[in-house]
């Protein structure tokens, strides 16, 4: 388990984290989410006992993660966002680093290979960053711990790499393992997070089970009339034309309920709905802030 209290780190008066608070339960995947500069990754070193808070706590399976940092590096598999390792290191020199430095499984080794595919004879400095990004998953989770954090783990990957990295994170949910997952590929974190929370200049805006975040989301309607005259006077009542369609947000089931009863009135040709749900939501609050 993860467990974060009222951490807070100034860096100056306007800069830093400010009395963040989550859990990341065993069994569950949390997404943490946010632009560059929200204190995400300023967060994460908390985590992982490189930096040291002004006040607050963080825990990690009960361990102070900076008193008994040495104890929590060992029950957490860390995914950095940015990879940096030796650049004339093959691929295979830094998986047999790993095995030498953690206890590790052949059998889980062979499946992450299989799995994230990529030639491990090649040097770092040879490798695109599609190949590191495989490269530091692998050796993340050849350490089989009780927790991983994950800091934005779809970072330079094909959008099959990408599917394959949620079927894993997905398993190791199912396995009881706890996951910190901070992106900003919405897709992802969908379809793997239980929780979320939302940073903004370092401070937690809004945090939630996945299924009321998406409640708080709008859904978009694109409304196809019969011609501009007939979509002019949808949009003077709802909505925003481009041509003969007419596009509105809507938040809600009256509203929905409202849209509908216009409608009759007009000459509709058809009607189609989407939503970017987490995307939308993420908008919705940094819009708010600009």
């Amino acid at each position: 388990m993860i467990q974060l209290k009222g951490l807070t780190k100034r860096f100056d008066s306007s800069h830093g984290i400010f009395d963040v608070s989550f859990t990341v339960e065993p069994g569950t995947v949390f997404g943490f989410i946010g632009p560059n500069g929200a204190g995400k990754s300023t967060t994460i070193r908390h985590l992982m006992g490189l930096l040291h808070a002004d006040s607050g706590s963080a825990t990690v399976m009960g361990h102070d993660c900076w008193n008994e940092s040495e104890t929590v590096k060992a029950l957490v598999g860390y995914l950095p966002g940015e990879i940096n390792y030796p650049q004339d290191m093959t691929g295979e020199d830094v998986i047999r680093l790993t095995r030498k430095l953690h206890a590790t499984s052949a059998e889980r080794e062979r499946t992450l290979r299989d799995v994230f595919a990529f030639d491990t004879s090649l040097k770092v400095r040879k490798m695109s960053k599609g190949m590191k990004q495989k490269l530091a998953i692998v050796t993340c989770f050849m350490k089989d711990v009780p927790v991983y954090i994950l800091d934005e783990p779809t970072s330079g990957l094909d959008p099959l790499m990408q599917e394959r990295l949620v079927d894993w994170v997905i398993s190791e949910k199912a396995a009881g393992k706890a996951v910190l997952m901070s992106s900003h590929h919405f897709p992802e974190m969908e379809k793997t997070c239980d929780r979320a929370a939302l940073i903004r200049d370092g401070r937690m805006i809004i945090e939630a089970e996945m299924t009321e975040l998406k409640r708080h989301s709008q859904k978009t309607y694109r409304i196809e009339l019969k011609d501009e005259v007939a979509a002019q006077r949808l949009s003077e009542e709802i909505g925003v034309r481009d041509g003969v369609v007419v596009t509105v947000n809507l938040s809600t089931v009256e509203e929905l309920n409202d849209l509908i009863h216009r409608l009759t009135r007009h000459e509709v040709q058809s009607l189609s709905s989407g939503t970017d749900e987490l995307e939308d939501l993420f908008m919705q609050y940094y819009g708010e802030a600009n």
